[in-house]
């Protein structure tokens, strides 16, 4: 009798590991997913938007500035069109014109040439040491007293 007990009570013991059919129907609901319904809201500001409100001191200075003798820096936004990131044009010297890509930094455009990181400031025509741009007072300052240019 004894050898006849475990076989007679492998069914129920079976019996208790199968799911019911309220297990079944909490798997099948997880699988359904609430469909969300996006509505746009008219009376909001869209991000680009508020994007634009944001403009840098540094934004204001793109276009072209000119210097003694033909020499002169160009600004524009870059390409990659990034707030703050400007490409540079610059004939510093009568030999010399070069493309440099200039970051903001405050009221400041930065960027290196020939391995020196300088900045961009606003400044006055005495200021770039030039007697052509003496007396103006729109002028981007590259070095007090050697590199200027004002519009």
């Amino acid at each position: 009798m004894r050898a006849l007990s475990p076989l007679l009570l492998l069914p129920l013991l079976l019996a208790g590991c199968a799911k019911s059919d309220d297990n079944v129907a909490v798997a099948n609901n997880g699988a359904n997913v609430a469909a969300v319904e996006t509505i746009e809201d008219m009376d909001t500001v869209p991000a680009n938007a508020q994007a634009a409100d944001a403009r840098l001191p540094t934004d204001d200075w793109v276009g072209r500035w000119t210097g003694p003798e033909g020499l002169f820096l160009d600004i524009q936004p870059s390409p990659d069109g990034k707030p703050g990131h400007y490409a540079l044009t610059n004939k510093d010297n009568l030999d010399r014109q070069g493309d440099y890509s200039g970051i903001a930094e405050g009221t400041t455009i930065r960027f290196v040439r020939d391995g020196k990181d300088l900045a961009i400031r606003p400044g006055s025509g005495d200021e770039t040491g030039f007697k052509y741009l003496a007396g103006k007072q729109d002028c981007l300052i590259v070095i007090a007293g050697q590199e200027g240019y004002c519009r």
